[in-house]
């Protein structure tokens, strides 16, 4: 019984739930969407990096269906116009871009206009690109031999193998008695 109690309460629950958020499912498409109208990846990016900016021109408002979205690439020092692609889902335009290495570390705001009337913006972090890693190699590239660190390191495993000798004979030598 108290599982068909528990069973019937969370059936309840789960319906209650549902129903309240039938409502905002109803309202206006862009509404629902809110900032996933236009979509970046990566983001935050940087300078040199390939971006992809994604748009969703769907909306109740709009006469019909998009057919073509363009980019407004001036704020990120890109083409002023930059078309972009369908996706193969209705009212879904992509583009990717490779930022400018000049562009400044900050917040941007780009833009896009689909052919329908709507348009969306979004927020980019551009972070700095991180200064260049050290030139150590891997080992394949040295060109220094018989250098300093080779002697020690030749004179660390010499040490090594006559203390392992030395080992293993104190061991012999207690085996037998």
């Amino acid at each position: 019984m108290r599982v068909v109690t528990y069973a019937a309460a969370t059936a309840g629950l789960i319906v209650a739930v549902l129903a309240s958020g039938a409502p905002a499912a109803l309202g206006d498409q862009r509404a629902s969407l809110g900032e996933q109208a236009m979509s970046i990846f990566p983001n935050p990016s940087a300078p040199g990096t390939s971006t992809t900016f994604q748009i969703n021109c769907a909306s109740q408002s709009a006469p019909g269906p998009a057919t073509s979205a363009t980019l407004s690439g001036t704020e990120l020092g890109l083409a002023d116009q930059i078309p972009m692609q369908p996706t193969g889902q209705t009212d879904v335009f992509t583009t990717t871009v490779v930022l400018p290495t000049s562009l400044a570390p900050g917040t941007y705001n780009p833009e896009a206009d689909c052919s329908n009337g709507t348009s969306a913006s979004t927020t980019l972090q551009v972070n700095a690109v991180p200064s260049p890693a050290p030139p150590t190699g891997d080992g394949t590239t040295s060109t220094a031999t018989n250098g300093v660190l080779t002697d020690a390191g030749l004179g660390l495993v010499g040490v090594a193998a006559v203390l392992g000798g030395v080992v293993l004979r104190r061991r012999r030598s207690g085996s037998r008695t």
